[in-house]
């Protein structure tokens, strides 16, 4: 499931990144089979597994593309709602279709960042105006609570007039 700037697009927000975020419902065993997997298929990975990091690097040489694999992404909860909630997207503009984190999710996700910086809360300050009237604001909530986030949540919606 996409999540970080390539599922930012699927709420109405362009912006450039450099890598491509993915977050798997992996326990270590599997991260560590799919890491292996992926390095005999070409794929560099940048550090070894590792059982206490909630992502790996994964590194395309053929398109110099990076990605972040994040196993345990911050504020996510993998369980029925999330899954519900998250939307099919072409993130390529073809027929590749993927799915990306709900928006709802994605806010929470960007706010729950252990190093958040600017750029993740405009990020979430972005989603909440462009789907403003479109968000389950009881689960936001819900969600941003479980996560520790309420506060500056409640903090952006003020400022950004999407309360």
């Amino acid at each position: 499931m996409l999540i970080g700037g390539f599922a930012l697009t699927a709420y109405g927000q362009l912006r450039t990144t450099q890598d491509v975020d993915i977050a798997i419902a992996a326990n270590y065993e599997k991260s560590v089979e799919l890491q292996v997997r992926l390095q005999k298929s070409g794929y560099q990975l940048a550090s070894p597994p590792n059982p206490k990091a909630p992502f790996f690097f994964v590194t395309d040489l053929k398109e110099m593309l990076e990605v972040e694999i994040w196993t345990r992404p911050d504020g996510v909860v993998f369980d029925t709602e999330l899954l519900r909630r998250r939307i099919k997207v072409r993130p390529f503009n073809d027929s590749f279709e993927m799915f990306a984190i709900g928006p709802e999710d994605f806010v929470v996700n960007k706010l729950a960042r252990s190093d958040r910086g600017v750029q993740d809360e405009q990020d979430a300050v972005s989603v909440l105006a462009l789907q403003k009237g479109k968000l389950d604001y009881t689960y936001l909530r819900k969600r941003a609570n479980k996560a520790g986030v309420i506060e500056l949540l409640e903090t952006l919606m003020q400022k950004s007039h999407t309360n």
